[in-house]
């Protein structure tokens, strides 16, 4: 009993303790409303500086303030060190990551927080993005972070000439540029499409880093991933094709989707500008297939543009005909795979289906013709021999033209030479 007794006395004076700080902690808290601070905030011409330097406005729209996201809070909830009115002119940033602890974390690791923290006056900071006293839910159409309004809130730093001159490093206006003409850019800025990919689809919201840093979401194994939030099934077969599989293995020298589309200015295909456009697909591949250094590494066969070219399909593209077969013709586009693996387009059993999308009824012997074939006694024996002896014969013939010209010349110097003596 005496036992029960002391624990009841000994939780009834914590209880009373807990009261106690609580107290006094209410004490400490100020006194004054929202109302006490619009006396001078609710002024117009109210001013005070960034820690830029600058002079900005420090007036409070009551009205807009209260239907805002933190319509209901108390200004000291955030100016938490605001203890007496007036305070005083310098006050701490506001600690947003009180409540929001998430985002801070990953704000404190991305670009723009590591920047903000080693004191660079540029780094944009949570009300840069979402605003001051009129912060409105994502979700909201006026919110600055909406789909609706959020490309204009990333440019108004990467279009600032000013901004953008003092950080070589950082995407500027011609990045932007390229994104309005983007296949992307012109579903939002033409289309009205918000769905369509922006800003923070492919760089992240708060934890924004650079390429390079394997955690961002644009680190060459995290591509696919990235860009498979809206190409699903794109994605789907690019991780099942030979590229796909050497990325899950860590294999950074293969392609991912911007190596073959571009970043900023992903054009349609039907565009000749685009890199995948049937004009451009055979350049686009040889940047690694045509790779001396990665074909050894890899042990992959050279030239392919080089034969590409000289097959009669490589004559006709050169010449502007783009209904042609390229590689994506024969070889898939998001679904390459060896010619061993039995679900390959170019794989034996497959290449009189694939040659027939061009050439319906194709025979078998057809569809089986090499189509990369260099001059070589090794590769093309036929080849290596009519080329080589064109080669010479040509070069022979050239030799005896220059000679011709030669005893040509000499022979009417001489004659010019007899009857100047005559």
């Amino acid at each position: 009993m005496k036992g029960i007794r002391r624990e009841l006395s000994a939780a009834l004076l914590g209880f009373g303790f807990a009261l106690l700080v609580a107290g006094g902690a209410a004490a400490q808290e100020p006194s004054f409303s929202n109302s006490d601070c619009l006396e001078c905030h609710a002024q117009k011409d109210l001013t005070g500086t960034d820690r830029r330097g600058h002079k900005i406005s420090v007036y409070v729209d009551n009205e807009v303030f209260r239907h805002s996201v933190h319509g209901n809070f108390k200004c000291v909830k955030c100016h938490s060190d605001i203890r007496d009115l007036p305070h005083r002119e310098k006050l701490k940033p506001v600690n947003c990551g009180k409540c929001h602890r998430n985002a801070q974390a990953d704000y404190a690791r991305s670009t723009h927080g590591k920047a903000y923290l080693s004191g660079d006056p540029d780094a944009p900071s949570c009300s840069s993005c979402h605003g001051v006293h009129d912060i409105l839910p994502v979700e909201h159409p006026n919110s600055q972070v909406s789909r609706t309004n959020l490309i204009r809130t990333c440019v108004s730093c990467h279009t600032d000439e000013q901004i953008v001159k003092r950080h070589k490093e950082m995407p500027g206006t011609a990045t932007i540029k390229a994104y309005e003409k983007s296949v992307h850019g012109r579903g939002f800025f033409e289309e009205g499409l918000v769905v369509s990919a922006q800003c923070t689809d492919c760089h992240s919201y708060h934890l924004i880093l650079p390429a390079t840093d394997p955690q961002s979401k644009l680190y060459k194994t995290k591509v696919p991933e990235t860009c498979g939030k809206c190409h699903r099934e794109i994605e789907r077969q690019y991780n099942e094709s030979v590229h796909g599989q050497a990325i899950a293995k860590g294999i950074l020298d293969a392609p991912v989707c911007t190596d073959c589309h571009g970043e900023h200015n992903i054009l349609p295909p039907t565009e000749s500008g685009s890199k995948v456009s049937a004009k451009n697909i055979p350049k686009t591949c040889s940047a690694c297939h045509d790779n001396v250094a990665l074909a050894e590494k890899y042990q992959l066969p050279i030239n392919r543009y080089k034969t590409y070219l000289e097959s009669f399909h490589g004559v006709a593209l050169k010449y502007g005909e783009t209904v042609v077969a390229n590689c994506a013709s024969c070889h898939g586009v998001h679904n390459i795979l060896p010619s061993t693996d039995p679900r390959s387009t170019i794989y034996p059993g497959n290449r009189q289906k694939t040659c027939g999308k061009c050439h319906p009824g194709i025979g078998l012997k057809a569809a089986m013709g090499k189509v990369h074939v260099e001059a070589k006694p090794t590769s093309s024996k036929g080849k290596y021999i009519v080329r080589t002896f064109y080669t010479w014969f040509i070069g022979i013939l050239m030799v005896l033209f220059i000679l011709y010209i030669i005893v040509e010349i000499i022979g009417k110097l001489r004659q010019r030479k007899a009857r100047g003596t005559e």
